[in-house]
């Protein structure tokens, strides 16, 4: 009897240890969903105030806005705001917050968060010229009205409603940034550097954890956020890697890897065979335009026949098939498809007769030698330079001297047609995207003579810029009157040959086929956002 108690106290004392370590042994480590996205460009900056360039890749997963646009439906939806009423004559807006937001650091979201933010960017920009808070420079005063509820004042009607939802210089942060970052106040330079040196408060559904914008920016999922329960995603990527792939060779290989799970920029070329491979495929029309200013302050190109001789030479049908390989879209003048304001009609009949018949009214005598100013970075723009040199030389007998250069040297270059015109290239190429939804964006920035900082083509026109001006002060009163000037600006551009909208840009994503991505997850307004949180990530 001795002897079985032994073992039974044996055994006992065994299955209680046994029980004992599994109880107290930690749980195994839950699997992070990790994604790797492979992004073309360095990062310009973090400040959601002041940031207008390649930063926004970060911001819009950081930090939300008062007011969502919905591409698919052309519908204004509540973001951080849930309503908002505007007055009869459209001066007065009152937004509702969003109850129980918090910012990544605890602090909750209010309108004190909300009059900050806005006073910042609009503040920064009539001060200094630096962002695009002009989108906020008919506010005149932000009054709280409680903890949840702002009215906005303003000098004249607008649709504040739509530039509540622009892609810069609309993000909500936290009050807590002040004391972090030790400025005395919000205009206070030590808040810019402590934004850009990689930290960030905001509400979006991730947070910022590191920030290299040479080479990597990390996110993490912000568990907390208030918009989890409507996505309804548990299979959200828990981490998203932003890595910096500048050659599209290297994005390419990185796929096939298994080192990159999303690519925004591998050669065309390579598109189909990565599909056949397994991989999956979304192209994604975008807001993103290519767009040929002329030089209108510098001969040949200042006379008009002769810009209509260039714009009647060039094949866009031939350039979409064998340059961009179809992921583009032939452009009706220089605001894109599926934009508001966007009308058909305006493209140049590629006809060298015509071309021809130009080019001799516009009395330019040969030999005549015009510069080619264009970006170096993309593979579309260096091989349409190219071809457009080909047809210039060979058709029109036009010499053509090619000048490829980096965006920001490209810029400054453009910047001096204001002071040098006749020293700045006669053709300029680029790129641009918006940053609110309307006309306004692309035809203020791109050809009102106010407007010399983006106005490569140094255009100066009375009766375009009093257009522009006009419809700008209508949107907020009478919108459909206002599209309707906008409409008549576009065919003064398109007329005077100032510009030939060139494509759309129609963006061809690859990724893993673990990875389920819907189409809404795709932002046409700048081409290589993605809304991470509506991702699915399946091993």
């Amino acid at each position: 009897m001795r002897r079985l108690t032994v073992v039974i106290l044996a055994v006992l004392a065994v299955i209680v240890v046994t029980a004992a370590y599994f109880a107290l042994k930690p749980p195994a480590p839950t699997k992070l969903r990790v994604i790797v996205y492979a992004y073309s460009d360095t990062i310009t900056g973090i400040d959601p105030s002041l940031e207008d360039d390649t930063g926004l890749i970060i911001l819009g997963l950081v930090y939300e806005t008062l007011t969502y646009y919905d591409h698919s439906t052309g519908s204004i939806k509540p973001r951080l705001a849930v309503n908002w009423t505007v007055s009869e004559d459209g001066t007065e807006w009152i937004f509702h917050l969003r109850k129980g937001v918090l910012f990544h650091d605890g602090t909750p979201f209010n309108a004190t968060a909300v009059k900050l933010s806005i006073e910042r960017a609009r503040d920064a920009y009539r001060e200094t010229g630096r962002g695009l808070g002009y989108i906020w420079d008919a506010v005149e005063e932000i009054e709280i009205l409680d903890e949840y509820t702002v009215k906005l004042k303003l000098s004249h009607p607008q649709r504040l409603d739509f530039l509540a939802a622009a892609t810069y210089s609309a993000y909500i942060f936290s009050p807590s940034v002040m004391a972090k970052s030790g400025a005395t106040n919000y205009l206070d330079k030590r808040l810019e550097e402590w934004f850009n040196s990689g930290n960030a408060v905001g509400t979006g559904p991730y947070k910022l954890v590191y920030y290299d914008p040479m080479r990597e920016i990390r996110l993490e999922k912000f568990d907390k956020w208030w918009g989890w329960e409507y996505v309804n995603n548990p299979e959200a990527p828990d981490v998203v890697i932003i890595r910096i792939v500048l050659d599209p060779a290297t994005q390419y290989s990185g796929l096939l890897s298994g080192e990159i799970d999303i690519a925004c920029c591998v050669p065309r070329v390579n598109v189909p065979e990565l599909a056949k491979k397994g991989f999956r495929v979304e192209e994604v029309q975008t807001y993103r335009n290519f767009v040929m200013f002329f030089n209108t302050k510098r001969y040949p190109t200042n006379v008009r026949e002769f810009r209509l001789a260039i714009a009647h030479a060039i094949n866009l049908t031939a350039v979409i098939k064998n340059v961009l390989l179809g992921y583009g879209r032939q452009a009706s003048g220089v605001i894109p498809f599926g934009f508001p304001g966007h009308i058909e009609g305006l493209i140049y009949e590629f006809n060298l007769t015509i071309a021809k018949n130009y080019l001799e009214k516009s009395g330019v005598t040969k030999p005549v030698k015009i510069e080619v100013l264009y970006q170096k970075d993309y593979e579309e723009t260096v091989q349409f330079a190219l071809l457009l040199k080909t047809v210039l030389e060979h058709e029109l007998g036009i010499a053509v001297e090619l000048n490829p250069q980096g965006w920001e040297m490209l810029r400054d270059i453009a910047r001096g047609i204001w002071e040098s015109p006749e020293t700045t290239p006669h053709i300029i190429i680029a790129d641009w995207w918006p940053t609110i939804l309307s006309p306004y964006d692309y035809l203020y920035t791109m050809f009102h003579s106010e407007s010399k900082e983006w106005n490569f083509a140094g255009y100066e026109n009375a009766e375009f810029n009093k257009l522009i001006e006009e419809a700008w002060a209508l949107e907020g009163v009478d919108y459909e009157k206002a599209m309707e000037m906008y409409a008549q600006a576009q065919r003064i551009i398109y007329e005077e040959a100032v510009a030939v909208g060139l494509w759309d840009d129609v963006r061809p994503y690859v990724y893993s086929s673990k990875l389920l991505i819907p189409k809404e997850a795709f932002s046409p307004y700048y081409m290589y956002v993605i809304r991470f949180e509506l991702v699915k990530v399946r091993e």
